[in-house]
């Protein structure tokens, strides 16, 4: 095959395999709810010049990307006829923002898609031929996780990408004759990596150090001080433009990340648990990489040092896994049980590649071994793809609240209720205000001012079938533990420790509220991480009646059974 007719077949291929790949993770994009991680108010804000988002849990970089398209969506919606002018488009953004979680969330397919065609040009890059990197290929398009997470617009599905490309970047580099483009190609991937998610630095340091211990032995200690120098320099320069909005508030950037370790770190009760919940964690069919690529995670180095896996560049391979493994068990240590799903998108996709590359690196070895490398090689692509039919299937599932929301309006509009589910009824506006002065409040007593409301988001009358309901005060995942007055706390705006007063259902109940919807409501009486909050729907559970229960469609998408309270007389 000519060097011409050669690349366009593998363009080609990975254009098919980005569309394969994009289909899957656009399917259900509009999956029934918004997600709190998705800071869509700041990306509208960049439209108007506000690059310091409202709140720094995570790097900004997937903030400004998704603004951009923003921009693109207005550009795109005027000949249209969707809008006419910027103050309409700002007016669709509140009265319905579904537009714009849905053009973030195709971005984000986009940028998840992309780690398919990776998946195979690595495959070529390490000598596999078109048929068994076009499978690995297919890994990529089936990832669960990452089809799963594709439907959510924060920054984890591209941290997969940009790590997934770091490893393209490298083999190339070593692969390269003039390698100095490489060197640089490295260091704007390696600032991807940390500008979608800090964590990825667990990865990108081990990989560093043994880089440089590889061109040392390749190319001598010169030519490795020459190519990290200009990794750095490039990294160095780009960091600051991606992260403007932190170096522009560091100060909260700071007091963020000490509320995300409060969060995210566990101390006490040895390695184990850690360990345990990302080895169950790993075996999953959509939040893991199926039991396939989890056992390979473990083999692929004895697999890949078989004298039968036909892979080239294997010392690179053993060393992206070592990163890996670095990586990975350094954040499950770090992080103990607590371990949301999306904490290992770029390990599960990262040892989901090296797993297929040993296996199909294998498969032209004489006798069983090969058979056996085919056949678990196609076992895992079908889990693989079984994990992503789930994850698609929830997403196009209706969503409870549409339930939910029909039983409130027969049964309780003309009550006063307190609610942990997502709710589309109109807001009256005397319950807005409570939650408001609330906020105030709390804003006062932790000394930290809260974030500018838009008059667009006040409600100044009741709409036809306004409902008086308030959120319960919940706090976010991993706060639950923190008592409200521990002084070395630095509370941040709607980033609160429990309050004790909130925690108690008398305090409701003398304001008039007798109507309780509590979302899991089982694991909110016995095991959440809190005993205020275990004391509370305990009681809620022994001293009022249940008068309703929904069972979830989306148990994937956060949707938990649901339980309405009545207490008192109905």
């Amino acid at each position: 095959m000519s060097g011409k007719s050669d690349f366009v077949t593998r363009l080609s291929v990975g254009l098919g395999l980005f569309l394969l790949a994009f289909a899957l993770r656009a399917l259900g994009a509009d999956y029934g709810y918004f997600h709190g991680d998705e800071r869509i108010n700041d990306a509208a804000k960049v439209l108007a010049g506000q690059i310091v988002p409202g709140q720094h849990f995570y790097p900004p970089l997937i903030t400004y990307l998704n603004g951009l398209a923003f921009g693109g969506l207005f550009a795109l919606g005027l000949p249209l006829g969707w809008w006419g002018s910027p103050g309409e488009f700002r007016a669709q953004y509140f009265s319905d923002p579904t537009v714009f979680y849905l053009t973030a969330r195709y971005l984000t397919a986009v940028i998840g898609a992309l780690i398919a065609p990776l998946f195979f040009a690595i495959g070529r890059r390490v000598g596999l031929g078109l048929w068994p990197a076009l499978t690995v290929g297919l890994l990529g398009v089936f990832f669960p996780l990452g089809v799963f997470m594709s439907h959510i617009a924060k920054g984890d599905v591209a941290l997969a990408t940009a790590t997934v490309a770091v490893f393209w970047a490298l083999i190339a580099r070593l692969q390269a004759a003039r390698p100095g483009r490489w060197d640089i190609w490295l260091g704007v991937l390696a600032v991807l990596v940390v500008s979608f998610k800090q964590s990825g630095v667990f990865v990108l340091l081990p990989l560093a150090l043994g880089l440089a211990a590889l061109l040392i032995r390749a190319e001598g200690v010169g030519a490795m001080a020459r190519s990290m120098g200009r990794a750095l320099l490039t990294v160095v320069l780009l960091w600051p433009v991606l992260n403007i909005g932190i170096l522009l508030d560091f100060g909260n950037f700071l007091a963020f990340q000490k509320i995300q370790t409060v969060m995210s770190l566990r101390t006490g009760g040895g390695i184990w648990p850690g360990l345990t919940t990302l080895g169950l964690r790993s075996l999953g069919l959509v939040w893991g990489m199926t039991p396939v690529f989890a056992a390979m995670a473990l083999l692929t180095p004895p697999v890949l040092m078989l004298p039968a896996c036909a892979l080239r560049q294997k010392p690179a391979l053993l060393l992206i896994w070592a990163a890996l493994a670095i990586g990975t068990l350094t954040l499950a240590l770090l992080a103990g049980p607590r371990q949301p799903e999306h904490l290992w998108i770029a390990s599960f996709a990262g040892f989901t590649l090296l797993g297929g590359l040993a296996l199909a690196g294998l498969i032209g070895a004489p006798g069983r071994a090969g058979q056996a490398a085919a056949g678990a090689l196609a076992l895992g692509a079908g889990l693989s793809l079984l994990g992503a039919v789930i994850a698609v299937s929830e997403a196009l599932a209706p969503p409870m609240w549409q339930e939910t929301d029909a039983y409130i309006a027969e049964h309780l509009a003309d009550e006063k209720i307190m609610t942990m589910a997502v709710t589309h009824l109109p807001q009256r506006q005397a319950a807005q205000q409570m939650e408001i002065a609330r906020w105030q409040r709390l804003a006062e007593k932790y000394d930290t001012p809260l974030p500018e409301m838009a008059e667009e988001r006040r409600i100044t009358e009741d709409a036809r079938g306004a409902v008086f309901y308030i959120a319960m005060p919940t706090v976010l995942y991993g706060l639950e533990g923190v008592d409200e007055d521990d002084p070395d706390f630095q509370a941040q705006p709607h980033a609160w420790p429990p309050q004790r007063a909130e925690w108690q259902l008398d305090h409701w109940r003398d304001q008039g509220f007798d109507i309780f919807v509590v979302k899991d409501p089982e694991f909110m009486r016995s095991q959440v991480d809190s005993a205020l909050m275990r004391g509370f729907f305990s009681d809620l559970h022994a001293r009022c009646a249940v008068v309703a229960t929904f069972e979830p469609n989306k148990p994937l998408f956060l949707e938990r059974e649901i339980a309405i309270y009545r207490c008192g007389p109905g």
